[in-house]
């Protein structure tokens, strides 16, 4: 029979798990919900800083009460609340939506509107408007299957024809020959399709009707829902923060508790692989996730490769949370009994039978009564005092002061860097977000776990203590900081890069080099010229609308990965085309992989001082107080780092925008960066702090010395000193009994001596 402790750490590690992966999931979606709802990175890193409002408030308390009770229970509630917050962030995406404009019902007196009425009326001939010979094949007797159509199909396809010069060759003639068809001729389901389908193409052409009718009607469609989704994403993301307070405070020393001290590394590092094991997971989901479009009906022509590309960053908050919150309340009801007597008894080899293993769900370490209850101050006051007690005793240790400020400078540089890493990877090196994810997955973090585990092995192996723990801590510190000054040199030239160049040599306003085409707003479309130049749009490179390998009525079938945009006035070569095929990738691809490799690199020396660094703060501080001093250490790591660290990096990516999209006159989410300048300065910054942290790493190993932070006490010896300190008042009691026995029989011998020798 399967004992209570095993259910137990089943059931904790089950929660542990799906907790880790939603927290991190939120770093494949951010990206994507910039684009959706318009909200710039600055904003968007004080949207994911959302969970630390919350958690740095009631991490404290949380700890500090958690620890006195039943700590599964409180786990299971702090799971609970995230699993709803998973749901609320979900529901903006519904509650929100961005409608993808419908011009139906416009069209027709859209297109009427944009035309001059000032024409002035000429003749025409077929020399001026060679057009008019492709129309001979339709009254020509011998094309039998033209002939073989009816009056309906013919008087379609010569509207077809027309269409075909009115929106290529703009002349009078055509536009008063669409006007009259138009007129005359009902608008069929054929032509409002044809239409909205290239209003709604997510490029653009050098088109002047097109891209008027474009603006007209998209122009400020998402721009009026950014707050609504903002607001609700950073309402679940507080809650998630409150949520999270529990499982890592309260889950170290319940396990700490609970296992061997010489196997507590060992523990750990199945801990944090676990932790590390959900972001992994997770970033593999929303990579598969993020190739769906974000309501499963992509526009004609847009593919997960084009930077516009919306991924379904909802549906995983709604799996997550669902799979969450079936574990979440099975812990929550966790049996109180702290003795496990479901457990079969076992025996020694001279028969005598083991005492039963105890699941100590209540800190074993702080003070109780007779009955084993946790002593709690009763007054206000009380609780006060004890508490200010506490944090008085943590920040006067000199070792868990320096181990706490290396954390919060550590993650202050990682935080942020990590958050944006897939949206600066996909600017440098022109990688579609499923593939960045999915290698952010495989290298950085599994590395990181690999790392976290040989740490683990080698605490053992080496036997890791005091001063040789906290060295250990240094160097692979040091050697991960000198990672990321490497990874600084490691850039490429992508296609928004050279955008990006074009910018700022002819300005943030551009309009390809046609002033007819009205290339304003036209979405972010990058294609290249067979030389491999760079340009923003068709639109841009002066295209006229249409296709080489594509005719303009079987659009539909049209393949972005064959597209090729002919006519293109601004291309500079002799071949006037542009298409995405022509964009050169081989030398970003081959230093994409190098980036990961040496990330890879630093993962592993990083996670290597993991379980070391862990045990050193948790050793530092008294054991009555190791619930209190994680909740403090994240209290404070999260005031100073995790909070400000999004924003801050937020805010250093934007500084380098060349191009932001308007919407209704502001600023949405930044089109177009300074490649080279991003890269220079994410990783200058990432290093440095990292080699700040490094003087707190000189400041624990000076202190260190004489540290034990793997003890060889068994959970029998723990018990027996436990039994020891309840016995210890009783002791003082009789041995107090006694003395006032042999002091009261002294002073009755001594009276009778008196009485006799008088």
């Amino acid at each position: 029979m399967i004992s209570k402790i095993t259910w137990f750490f089943i059931v904790f590690g089950t929660v542990y798990f799906l907790e880790s992966i939603g927290g991190f999931y939120m770093t494949s979606a951010v990206v994507f919900i910039e684009k959706q709802f318009q909200i710039p990175s600055r904003l968007s890193g004080t949207m994911v800083s959302a969970g630390d409002f919350a958690y740095i408030p009631v991490v404290i308390f949380t700890s500090y009460f958690g620890g006195k009770g039943n700590r599964a229970r409180w786990i299971g509630a702090g799971c609970i609340l995230i699993s709803i917050a998973n749901f609320m962030i979900a529901s903006s995406n519904f509650l929100f939506p961005v409608e993808q404009a419908n011009v139906t019902t416009h069209i027709s007196s859209s297109l009427a509107h944009q035309i001059d009425r000032n024409l002035v009326n000429g003749d025409f001939n077929f020399t001026e408007h060679q057009w008019l010979e492709e129309l001979h094949p339709l009254i020509d007797p011998k094309n039998e299957v033209v002939m073989n159509y009816d009056g309906d199909e013919k008087t379609d396809l010569l509207q077809k024809y027309v269409e075909y010069c009115y929106y290529n060759n703009g002349s009078s003639i055509c536009e008063r020959l669409e006007k009259h068809i138009s007129e005359k001729f009902p608008i069929t389901e054929a032509k409002m399709s044809n239409v909205r389908a290239m209003v709604a193409l997510p490029y653009g052409f050098c088109h002047s009707m097109l891209n008027l009718v474009r603006q007209e009607h998209y122009a400020c469609k998402s721009g009026h829902s950014t707050m609504g989704p903002f607001m609700m994403i950073f309402g679940g993301l507080l809650v998630l923060g409150v949520g999270r307070t529990m499982p890592f405070s309260l889950g170290l020393p319940l396990m700490d508790d609970n296992v061997k001290k010489q196997n507590l590394p060992l523990y750990f590092s199945f801990m944090f692989f676990v932790k590390i094991l959900g972001p992994v997971i997770g970033l593999l989901v929303g990579g598969q996730l993020n190739k769906l479009y974000v309501d499963f009906n992509p526009p004609q022509g847009l593919t997960p490769l084009d930077p516009m590309w919306i991924g379904c960053w909802w549906l995983g908050f709604l799996i997550f949370g669902t799979l969450l919150f079936g574990p979440s309340l099975v812990l929550y009801c966790f049996p109180s009994d702290d003795l496990d007597i479901n457990a079969p008894d076992e025996k020694d080899v001279d028969g005598n039978v083991i005492p039963k293993k105890r699941l100590n769900l209540v800190d074993r370490h702080i003070k109780k009564d007779e009955q084993g209850n946790a002593l709690m101050p009763e007054t206000v006051m009380d609780k006060v005092n004890d508490f200010k007690e506490t944090i008085t005793t943590l920040v006067k240790n000199k070792i868990f002061v320096g181990a706490m400020f290396g954390r919060i400078i550590d993650v202050l540089a990682f935080k942020g860097y990590f958050v944006f890493q897939a949206k600066y990877l996909e600017l440098q090196f022109g990688v579609p977000q499923y593939r960045i994810q999915r290698y952010i997955a495989t290298t950085g973090i599994v590395g990181f776990a690999c790392g976290v585990m040989l740490g683990s092995f080698s605490m053992k192996f080496f036997k890791l203590q005091g001063r040789k723990a906290a060295a250990w801590v240094a160097v692979c510190s040091l050697i991960a900081a000198l990672v990321s000054f490497a990874n600084g040199t490691v850039g490429c030239k992508s296609v928004i890069g050279q955008i990006g160049d074009q910018i700022k040599v002819n300005g943030p306003v551009f309009d390809g080099c046609r002033d007819d085409c009205m290339c304003d707003n036209t979405p972010l479309y990058p294609v290249c010229d067979v030389d491999g130049n760079a340009h923003y749009s068709p639109c841009h490179a002066g295209c006229a609308m249409g296709w080489k390998n594509y005719s303009i009525f079987d659009m539909t079938k049209a393949s972005v990965d064959t597209l090729i945009f002919e006519n293109c006035a601004c291309v500079e070569n002799r071949v006037k085309e542009v298409s995405r095929s022509y964009c050169k990738t081989e030398v970003c691809e081959e230093r994409f992989g190098r980036f990961f490799m040496h990330q890879a690199f630093g993962a592993v020396f990083g996670g290597l001082g993991v379980v070391p660094g862990m045990l050193i703060v948790l050793r530092a501080v008294p054991p009555e107080h190791r619930s209190v001093s994680l909740g403090f250490n994240g209290f404070l790591v999260s005031l100073l780092a995790t909070l400000p660290s999004p924003i801050i990096w937020g805010k250093i990516i934007d500084m380098s925008c060349l191009l932001w999209q308007k919407s209704c006159d502001s600023s949405g989410s930044c089109q177009v960066y300074d490649t080279d300048e991003l890269r220079v300065r994410l990783h200058v910054i990432y290093g440095c702090l990292r080699i700040f942290s490094l003087i707190s790493d000189v400041w624990v190993w000076f202190w260190a010395s004489g540290l034990k932070l793997i003890e060889e006490v068994t959970p029998e010896d723990e018990e027996k000193k436990e039994e020891e300190e309840k016995l210890k008042p009783k002791r003082k009691e009789s041995v107090k009994e006694a003395a006032e026995k042999v002091e009261k029989t002294a002073y009755e011998l001594d009276q009778l001596i008196d009485q006799r020798g008088s």
